[in-house]
C-alpha cells in the first residue's frame, strides 16, 4: 500500500501516539483517579489514528463532527479491498461512549472509562497490523 500525504499520515499518528502515551503517564500516577481522562483520551486517540489511516488510504479525513463517518469509510474500504475490518467494532464502541464520557450529567462507572483504553489498545493494535505503513511511517525518511 502506498502512503498517500505521509506528512499528513505522519501528523495524525503523532497525535494518536500522544494521546496513548499520555494514558500511560495517567495510568502510572493514579489510574482511578485518572479514569475521566483516560476514557475521553482513548476517543480522541482513537479518532485522530482513524484519520490518520484514512488521510493514507484515500488521501483525506472526514470533516464535521461526524465521527461515525470516519468508522464507516473504513469499513468500507476494507470491504471493498477485502482486509479484514474485525478492529472497527472497538472504534465504533468508543465513538458510541465519547458524548457520555464527555457531556453526560451522570456519573460515568470507572470501569467504562478504563474499557476505554483497552478499546483503543484493540483498535490501535487492528490499524498497525492492518496498515502497517501507517505504523511504519517515519519523518525523516517518509514524510
Amino acid at each position: 500500500m502506498s502512503v498517500k500525504s505521509p506528512a499528513t499520515v505522519l501528523r495524525y499518528r503523532g497525535r494518536a501516539d500522544s494521546f496513548s502515551r499520555t494514558i500511560k503517564d495517567l495510568e502510572i500516577l493514579d489510574r482511578d483517579a485518572h479514569a475521566p481522562a483516560i476514557g475521553l483520551l482513548s476517543v480522541h486517540g482513537s479518532i485522530a489514528l482513524a484519520d490518520a489511516v484514512l488521510v493514507a488510504i484515500e488521501g483525506a479525513r472526514p470533516t464535521g463532527d461526524d465521527h461515525g463517518e470516519a468508522a464507516r469509510r473504513l469499513r468500507k474500504w476494507c470491504s471493498a479491498n477485502t482486509f479484514a475490518d474485525g478492529g472497527i467494532k472497538h472504534f465504533e464502541w468508543l465513538l458510541g461512549h465519547k458524548n457520555h464520557f464527555s457531556y453526560d450529567d451522570d456519573r460515568v462507572d470507572p470501569s467504562r472509562l478504563l474499557l476505554a483504553k483497552v478499546k483503543m489498545d484493540q483498535f490501535f493494535a487492528w490499524a498497525f497490523q492492518t496498515f502497517p505503513a501507517v505504523a511504519q511511517i517515519e519523518e525523516a525518511k517518509d514524510a
